[in-house]
């Protein structure tokens, strides 16, 4: 993403810490697993059924996936709020690119160190 003054734009994507996929049942951990990892991302399957009050004690998570009971969805998302730090989310859907990876914009402005002069001003005159 090149601009007329000089500058450098670099956008790339990287894995967010694991996302723990709960189902529940192992078929619907593997699908949340594999719509992670197709985004980019790392899964971790719980295996079977996770207390809600782990959650708010576990560490190096970015969300955690559940398509299953409300009830149950309501327990996990009360213990992921409870967690000191960042809320992490609860995925009750397919997740998408965001609950992935995250985006990193590096942007280096080279005008002030000695830019073009003459690029600058057509940008102004255009």
């Amino acid at each position: 993403m090149p601009g007329p003054t000089g500058e450098s734009n670099r956008l790339s994507l990287h894995a967010r810490p694991p996302v723990l996929c709960l189902g529940p049942g192992a078929q619907a951990e593997a699908a949340q697993a594999q719509a992670i990892r197709d985004f980019g991302g790392v899964a971790v399957c719980a295996g079977g059924t996770v207390p809600a009050s782990w959650l708010t004690q576990a560490n190096g998570l970015s969300g955690v996936i559940w398509w299953g009971d409300s009830q149950t969805a309501r327990a996990y998302a009360q213990a992921l709020a409870a967690r000191k730090g960042a809320i992490l989310p609860l995925i009750t859907a397919l997740p998408d690119v965001a609950h992935a990876s995250t985006e990193r914009h590096l942007c280096i402005d080279t005008t002030a160190s000695g830019g073009n002069a003459q690029l600058l001003v057509e940008a102004a005159n255009a």
